[in-house]
Formats: structure tokens, sequence, C-alpha cells
């Protein structure tokens, strides 16, 4: 076992961060909310990077590569359906696809497409056509309903998969660059006569920080490498990257936050834009408390491999 992405998809993605930052890094993302349009600009340069090409069900190392762009989106809270896109049913009618509530066919960005392939976290999929515009709300500025279609026979069991592995990727990027918009405020923001990263409190508030998203990225990793190398059997590991992804990014951005002090909740603060752009990740299909209970089920019908031996079932 090798879990850490190879060197090509880390290339892609370091090309990724250069073509994002030259749109204009998180400064696109304050653009699309004031002109929605924008988001067809965005659209060109991952076409330009080739994404249209990339499909995780290919092959690990591709796979790979689309985990290495989300994370590069995540970045700069790019603001694009970059997920659901990557997951178009290109064997038929090439509709992006995304993992909806139970209650209500809601998805971020609805209001890109026309029409949408979805299903529900157990695989029963259907078609669902856009209802037009955003709700425009600042937790979710570009979150829709769709309109239910007729259900789709064919089950979309592992693109849920993939959906909720590349999803938690992007929450990783964001994650990590939470970070080091954190090192670089607190260094340069003086108290007292000296940088407030020179107390104590903050230094291990950072240093906190960092492990939880250094231990993120190896489940990330891991999980990148269970759907490719058993893909019927990784469901328990997906969904453990969901719940550790969403319990990392609720510390650490409330840690990020507060460390920016009343600029972190300041749109003119990067910090501000990346934590409320990736709510919809966060909230959608569902949130902690449900993504611990399908994990839960999950190990129960599947058992549990994870990154450590341990006492339990095994599949």
């Amino acid at each position: 076992m090798n879990p850490v992405l190879p060197q090509d998809a880390l290339e892609f993605a370091a090309t990724a961060r250069k073509a994002f930052d030259a749109l204009g890094a998180v400064d696109a993302a304050r653009t699309a909310e004031e002109q929605p349009t924008h988001r067809t600009e965005i659209e060109r340069t991952l076409n330009a990077l080739g994404a249209e090409e990339i499909d995780p069900r290919d092959d690990a190392d591709t796979l790979a590569a689309a985990a290495a762009l989300c994370e590069a989106a995540g970045r700069v809270a790019l603001a694009y359906p970059l997920v659901a896109s990557l997951l178009r049913d290109r064997a038929t009618d090439n509709l992006p696809f995304a993992v909806v509530p139970d209650e209500r066919l809601r998805v971020d960005h609805g209001d890109f497409f026309d029409e949408w392939r979805v299903s529900l976290v157990d695989g029963h999929a259907r078609r669902a056509t856009s209802k037009g515009a955003a709700f425009a709300s600042r937790l979710g500025p570009f979150v829709c309903d769709l309109g239910a279609g007729d259900a789709i026979e064919e089950c979309a069991s592992y693109d849920v998969s993939l959906s909720l592995t590349l999803t938690s990727w992007q929450i990783l990027g964001t994650v990590d660059r939470a970070i080091e918009l954190a090192v670089d405020h607190v260094n340069n923001r003086i108290q007292f006569g000296k940088p407030i990263a020179a107390f104590q409190a903050v230094q291990f508030q950072l240093a906190d920080a960092a492990v939880a998203a250094a231990g993120l990225r190896e489940l990330a990793q891991f999980t990148v490498f269970r759907l490719a190398d058993a893909p019927t059997h990784a469901r328990p590991d997906v969904l453990a990257l969901r719940v550790h992804a969403l319990d990392v990014a609720r510390a650490v951005l409330r840690t990020c936050q507060q460390l920016h002090g009343a600029a972190g909740v300041c749109d003119e603060y990067d910090i501000s834009v990346l934590a409320r752009h990736i709510q919809p990740a966060l909230r959608l299909p569902f949130g902690a408390e449900r993504s611990a209970a399908e994990l839960a089920d999950a190990i129960t019908l599947d058992g549990f491999v994870g990154l450590f031996a341990h006492g339990g079932s095994h599949t």
C-alpha cells in the first residue's frame, strides 16, 4: 500500500493552483457572487487545464489527479461545481452528478447546468432539472433546489463514494489555506509591541490546527487508495473521511477566524470568503451527525479496515 498521491497528480495540482491564481484566486469567488456569469470564465480555465477529460472512474492515477484538482479548488473557494462536473455521466447524457439530501434535491451551483443526475446516499439515482436562480445565501451563495425527474435504474453507489471523497479533498484545500492565512496574519499583527505569533497561546492553537490538517490529508490519501484498490469495500472509509473532514473543518476554521479577530468575518479578508463558500460542502448532502450515523451503518455491514490495525471486523 502506498497511500500517497503520485507525482504526476501533485504536478497537475501545482499547475491548477497557478491557473486559479491567475484567475484571481479568492477574488474570483467574490466576483462570481456579484456576477454569477463569471463562473463561465472559471469553466474556461478548467477546460484549458484539461479538467473535462478527467474521469475519476478510469483508474487510480486519474482519481488521484481529480483529488489534487479538488484540493486546489478548495484553496481558492472556486465558484464552480467541480466535483459534479468531474463525475459527469459520460456514457449517456453527460449530466453532472451530485449527492442530495433525503428531503429535497438541493445542490451547490444547481443553476449552472440545466439538467442533473442526482442520487441519495444509498445510490438511488434520478434525473433533475434546474429551477433557476440560486438562493444567494451568505452561507451558500450558489445553492439551489432542483426539480425531480425520472428515476434511473443504474445504481450510483460508486459515484456517491467518489463525490463524498472528492468533496473532502476540497474541504482539505480550504483548511490548509485557512491555516496559511492565519499564520500570515499572526506574524504581521502587532500587539503589545510584538507579533501575536510570539504568544504561546496562539502557537498552540496553530500547532493543533496544523496537526489536524495533516491527519486529514493522511486519511484523504488513504481513502483514494482504498477507492482505487477495493471500490466495493471502501464505503466505510469514504464515510470515515467525511466525518473527519467535517470535524477538522469546524475546528480549524473556527480557530483561524478567531485568530483574525473581527477581520475573520469580514469579506475583505480571504479567510471569511473561504469559510462561507465551503459551507455547502460541509452541509450537503448532510452534516456531521448524519455522516456519523451512515458510517456506523456501513461498518456494521462491511467492517472497517482503516489506516491502523485494530480489534474490529475486517473486509
